[in-house]
């Protein structure tokens, strides 16, 4: 058989046999159309044949045969009215029925979508026998069947849309994932029961053939739009003001901005990849208004994602945001290739300005709060000394803020530090080692500022040999951070060496300014020539004098703190060589004035006194007494 395609009207012959081929032609259509085997496509190719052949029949002037067209044309209405009868039917008799098509099984989907194809059919019979203006009852009439069964398959659509709706609850939700573990593996998520998919097809179809595309785009965004917004607002998406977010506790905060990336993240690589693949199966990938219909349906969503974000890098630059505004910042880097790619076509242009207004706002507030936590550092009002001389909070803060939770963002920062960097402009940041970077260069201000405010809180003591205690602490703690952690490389081998020689030096200036006069007192001065009564009560004096300054040092700096054990017991041997020694020394060099009975402690109890020093709890010599 002649392919459908190949059949030509205009190859049916103009003699006068002309009315008996298109009889004939009716004829082979029928036959045709009987056939159950039929597809959509050869059942519109024969309805659209049948059209013009019944055009043909207005056509001809009669002049063989006056009375065929009208006996053919009454053939073909009877049979045109019949069809409608049935469609009609169908139609308005679902019209009356409150249950849903799609729930009544596929069958009577597809005879519903059927018979609304053969309306459409009808439609255009009738228009094409009608052209001349005859009665257009039937035009009428069939019109209005198709408008019951637009605004029919438009309920369907939303209906199917809404309860064939899968959803997805990220990983961070149900519990499986720990918190801030990073980027949303990839998801091959269906939005719709993939078994709903044929028969929102053919609605698409239908409605589009009877030009009522429009109408099926407005009702397939407003309803995946609303859906879209109830399942982000599920996962914690909210609209909050500027003002709100100044006023908000920063723990409620801090909860929000961990929301926002969750939120933000399935948004984009869940629930808009599902939404482009559901629009490029239903309405097709070519077609041009499918990038409108998806940035119709998720501008919304994106608009009020976009506002916290504006918000959070329009409010304070407060040191405790720096890390929550870099994790927003990240995840909008993170995304960027899918919001180009959703939003490549001119109609996503305002949500792909917005996703990059954000983004960098977001950097500058990111940056600006960086650059600004040296300021805060200096301007740290803390005005009493820290008890003890042990390592200061700011020390601890500062440290763990640049040691412990700044490393996961280094990249990201030092990419934000070269943006803005006339001189780094041509250089990538790949071509500079760690050392010579902007964030290594700006984390040793940071660490200068926070010695040079340790430097001025120092002041704070009364005691010099305390201040070396606190300086020597601070700096040592300062290293030690350092050395153990992947930032070394950023600090650099020499920063590193000057620290230790540092802390070295205020060691070596506490031994000096508390021991060199304890130990004074044993130097041989003032000892007179001869073994008589005057030496002996000399010596007695020196070693009383030498054990009572023993003494005070031991009841003050045994509530001294050193919390590192290895730089305690460092310092103590220290002392212990510079006064245990000289002890010994002088014990032995008098020893024929037989001056045991006036000694108070040997070098043993002494030894032993020692192991009391820099524990941070202030110790009793009553019970250590001889």
């Amino acid at each position: 058989m002649m392919g459908m395609r190949d059949v030509n009207v205009n190859m049916i012959p103009t003699n006068p046999m002309r009315q008996e081929s298109l009889i004939a032609a009716h004829n082979l259509l029928r036959e045709l159309e009987a056939n159950d085997s039929l597809t959509d496509d050869m059942k519109k190719i024969l309805a659209d044949l049948d059209s013009k052949l019944s055009a043909m029949e207005l056509k001809y002037d009669g002049s063989n045969s006056s009375e065929s067209v009208p006996i053919l044309r009454e053939r073909e209405l009877n049979d045109a009215k019949e069809k409608l009868k049935s469609a009609h039917d169908k139609i308005m008799g679902w019209d009356s029925n409150l249950d849903m098509i799609w729930e009544s099984g596929p069958d009577k989907a597809a005879e519903y979508i059927e018979a609304v194809e053969d309306v459409l059919c009808l439609v255009e019979l009738f228009r094409s026998l009608w052209m001349k203006g005859d009665d257009d009852h039937e035009i009428s009439q069939a019109e209005d069947v198709l408008q019951v069964a637009m605004q029919r398959l438009e309920e369907e659509l939303v209906h199917v849309l809404g309860h064939q709706r899968q959803s997805y609850v990220p990983r961070e939700v149900e519990g499986d994932e720990p918190e801030g573990s990073g980027e949303q593996e990839d998801v091959n998520f269906d939005l719709i029961d993939p078994e709903a998919i044929p028969f929102l097809k053919s609605i698409k179809k239908v409605m589009f053939d009877a030009k009522y595309d429009q109408d099926f785009c407005a009702a397939y965004v407003k309803t995946q739009k609303e859906a879209l917004e109830d399942c982000l607002i599920g996962l914690g998406m909210e609209t909050v003001s500027i003002d709100e977010l100044v006023r908000m506790d920063w723990n409620i905060m801090a909860s929000k901005i961990k929301t926002w990336v969750l939120v933000i993240r399935t948004a984009v690589q869940v629930y808009f990849s599902a939404e482009k693949r559901l629009c490029d199966e239903i309405l097709g990938k070519s077609e041009p208004f499918v990038s409108l219909c998806l940035t119709n349906i998720t501008k919304s969503a994106m608009t009020c994602l976009f506002n916290f974000g504006h918000a959070m890098a329009l409010g304070p630059h407060t040191p405790e945001k720096l890390f929550y505004i870099l994790d927003m910042y990240e995840v909008l880097v993170e995304i960027q290739g899918k919001i180009n790619e959703f939003f490549s076509e001119e109609g996503g242009s305002y949500v792909k300005t917005e996703f990059e207004e954000v983004k960098s706002r977001l950097g500058d507030s990111a940056r600006a709060t960086f650059l600004g936590f040296g300021e805060v550092i200096l301007s740290d009002p803390t005005l009493d000394p820290f008890p003890g001389g042990g390592v200061h909070p700011l020390s601890s803060y500062v440290m763990n803020y640049i040691i412990v939770y700044l490393p996961d963002y280094c990249k990201t920062l030092n990419t934000l530090l070269h943006e803005k960097d006339e001189d780094a402009n041509n250089v990538t940041t790949n071509q500079v080692l760690p050392e010579k970077s902007l964030l290594a260069s700006n984390l040793r201000s940071i660490v200068a500022k926070l010695k040079f405010n340790l430097e001025k809180k120092s002041h704070l003591y009364r005691d010099a040999a305390l201040q070396h205690i606190f300086l020597m602490n601070n700096t040592h703690y300062i290293q030690q951070k350092v050395i153990n952690s992947e930032q070394q490389k950023l600090f650099g081998d020499d920063w590193i060496r000057t620290q230790i020689v540092s802390y070295q030096q205020h060691a070596t200036s506490y031994v000096r300014s508390t021991w060199s006069s304890v130990v004074a007192s044993l130097r041989d001065d003032g000892i007179p020539s001869g073994s008589g009564s005057g030496v002996k009560l000399v010596l007695k004096e020196k070693i009383r004098v030498f054990s009572v300054a023993f003494e005070d040092v031991y009841r003050s700096q045994t509530g001294w703190c050193i919390r590192d054990e290895q730089l305690r017991e460092e310092l103590r041997i220290s002392i212990s060589q510079k006064v245990i020694l000289a002890y010994q020394s002088f014990i032995g060099r008098h020893k024929k004035y037989d001056i045991e009975k006036y000694v108070k402690y040997d070098s043993d109890d002494l030894e032993n006194l020692l192991r009391d020093f820099f524990e941070g709890s202030q110790k009793s010599l009553n019970s250590r007494r001889r």
